[in-house]
C-alpha cells in the first residue's frame, strides 16, 4: 500500500497564559478580522514566505465551522480592485486571522485554497464572490485508485493517520505516485477532549477498514469517526511547526462541560431560533454493507441497533422511527456494520432541539468556549422556559463592512444538511458501481 504517512503529533506545548479579555484592544485602523492571500506551495512553508497580498478590501466575510465537518470561508471582492487580480482559483489560498485581545496577536482561524468563484458584472459594478474550503475538504477529491481492495486492521488512530497519508501522497491505478502535486499540508495530532495531547495509538479501538476502488478518503475518514467509540475531529491552521495544519483526533469526543459562560436570552443572546424535527431522530438504525456479490438476491450484509423505546406502546411513547443507510467502504462484516449502526444511534436516538443563537457583539473571546463544549443555556420567552446544558455543534463568524463581528452558534444537535444528504446518495451510487 503506497502513501506517505504524515508526521504524528502526540506532544503539545503548554498553552501561554492569557490576560483578561480586552487587555489588548484591536489595533487602530483595522478590524478584528484580517484576510491574507498566499501562493499554494506543495511542501511545508510558513505563511510569511508565501503571502502575496493583504485582502483588506474584502467584504461579506463569513467563516462556517461545524462539528466533524471541514470549514468553509466565503468573501467578496470588487473585481476592479488590484487585489482581485492576484486571486487564482485552485492556485492560491486564503488565511483568515482573528485578533485575540487576550494575547495581543492574530490567530489563524482558517486556511484553505480558493475552490470556487462567481463574477457578477453590470454597468455599475463588478463583484467577485469566492468560496474557500480547508485542506481536509480536499481529501474528498482523493480516491483509492487501486484495482484490488485493501483491508487494514489497526488502532483507529493509525487507520485515520493512514487515510490522511494516502491523501497526501495519492497514487494512480498502477500504484504510481502523483508526487508533489498531491501534497496537502496536513498533520495528524491525537488529543483529549480539552485539546491537550494524547498518546498516539492510545484509543484502544481496533478497526478494520477496506479500501475499495473509487472510495473517497474523506468519506472513509468520517465513517471511521462515526463508529461507536469513535472520535471527533477538526483542523487547526499551522498547528504543526507553523507550517502544516493539524487534523486533531479527539478521543472519546471533542469538548468539555463548562459551568460558564452561560448563554441566556434575553441577555448575551440577542436572537435565537429553535427547531425540532423528526428527521433528526431515530430509535432503530440499519446499516447495509457491500456483500461483494453481483447476484441480485444474494443475502445482505448488515448491522442494526435499536433503543428500548422502539418496541412497546407505553403511554407517552414516541413510536417507531426507522432509518436505513449504507457503508459500502467499510469491511463487509456484520460486527463492524453493527458498530456503525450503534454509533449513529448514539447520536440520533435522543429527540433534541437545534438552537441557533446570535450572540451579542463583543461577548466572545478566544478560549471562552470551543467546538464541542457543553454550556448552560437559559431561554425565557413565551412558551419557552429553558434551563439546560447543550453542546456547541457549530460556530459561524461574520464580519460586517464596519468591522463588527457577529457570532452565531448552533447548539444541541447539528442539523441535517443538503450536502450530507447528497453525500449519502453519492456513496450509494459508488457502491452500486463496484458491484
Amino acid at each position: 500500500m503506497a502513501g506517505r504517512v504524515p508526521h504524528v503529533t502526540d506532544l503539545a506545548e503548554a498553552p501561554t497564559p492569557a490576560a483578561a479579555p480586552g487587555t489588548y484592544p484591536v489595533p487602530a485602523g483595522r478590524g478584528r478580522w484580517r484576510l491574507t492571500l498566499h501562493n499554494r506551495v506543495y511542501g511545508d512553508a510558513t505563511p510569511a514566505t508565501t503571502q502575496i497580498a493583504e485582502l483588506s478590501e474584502a467584504t461579506n466575510r463569513k467563516l462556517v465551522r461545524a462539528w466533524d465537518t471541514p470549514a468553509v470561508f466565503t468573501f467578496d471582492l470588487d473585481g476592479w480592485r488590484p487585489s482581485a487580480r492576484y486571486v487564482a482559483e485552485l492556485c492560491t489560498e486564503v488565511v483568515a486571522w482573528r485578533w485575540d485581545d487576550t494575547t495581543g496577536a492574530d490567530v489563524a482561524y482558517f486556511r484553505g485554497p480558493i475552490t470556487a468563484s462567481s463574477d457578477t458584472v453590470d454597468e455599475q459594478s463588478h463583484v467577485v464572490s469566492f468560496t474557500c474550503t480547508d485542506y481536509l475538504a480536499l481529501c474528498q477529491r482523493r480516491i483509492w485508485a487501486q484495482a484490488t481492495p485493501f483491508t487494514y486492521t489497526q488502532d483507529q488512530d493509525w487507520v485515520a493517520n493512514t487515510l490522511i497519508g494516502l491523501c497526501i501522497n495519492a497514487t494512480n491505478s498502477a500504484n504510481t505516485s502523483f508526487g508533489a502535486s498531491s501534497y496537502l499540508p496536513l498533520n495528524v495530532a491525537t488529543v483529549n477532549p480539552d485539546g491537550s495531547a494524547r498518546t498516539f495509538g492510545s484509543s484502544g479501538q481496533s478497526r478494520t477498514m477496506t479500501w475499495q476502488g473509487n472510495a473517497e478518503f474523506l468519506t472513509m475518514f468520517d465513517n471511521l469517526a462515526k463508529l461507536a467509540n469513535g472520535f471527533d475531529y477538526d483542523v487547526v491552521p499551522f498547528g504543526f511547526s507553523g507550517q502544516r495544519d493539524n487534523v486533531r483526533l479527539f478521543f472519546p469526543a471533542q469538548g468539555v462541560t463548562r459551568s460558564a459562560p452561560a448563554l441566556y436570552y434575553p441577555g448575551n443572546v440577542t436572537a435565537l431560533q429553535r427547531q425540532v424535527t423528526s428527521a433528526d431522530y431515530s430509535n432503530y438504525w440499519r446499516t447495509l454493507g457491500n456483500n461483494q456479490n453481483a447476484t441480485q438476491n444474494a443475502p445482505q450484509i448488515f448491522g442494526e441497533a435499536n433503543t428500548p423505546d422502539a418496541m412497546g406502546a407505553q403511554a407517552g411513547a414516541v413510536g417507531l422511527w426507522m432509518t436505513g443507510d449504507s457503508a459500502p467502504d467499510q469491511a463487509p462484516t456484520g460486527a463492524l456494520l453493527t458498530q456503525i449502526a450503534q454509533g449513529q444511534l448514539n447520536i440520533y436516538s435522543v429527540l433534541m432541539p437545534t438552537y441557533t443563537l446570535t450572540l451579542a457583539p463583543g461577548f466572545y473571546y478566544q478560549g471562552a468556549f470551543n467546538m464541542g463544549d457543553t454550556l448552560p443555556l437559559i431561554v425565557q420567552s413565551g412558551r419557552l422556559n429553558v434551563n439546560t446544558t447543550l453542546r456547541v455543534m457549530g460556530m459561524e463568524f461574520e464580519t460586517t463592512d464596519d468591522g463588527t463581528e457577529r457570532l452565531t452558534l448552533t447548539v444541541g444537535r447539528s442539523p441535517t444538511s443538503l450536502a450530507k444528504i447528497l453525500g449519502n446518495y453519492q456513496a450509494d451510487i459508488r457502491a452500486l458501481s463496484r458491484r
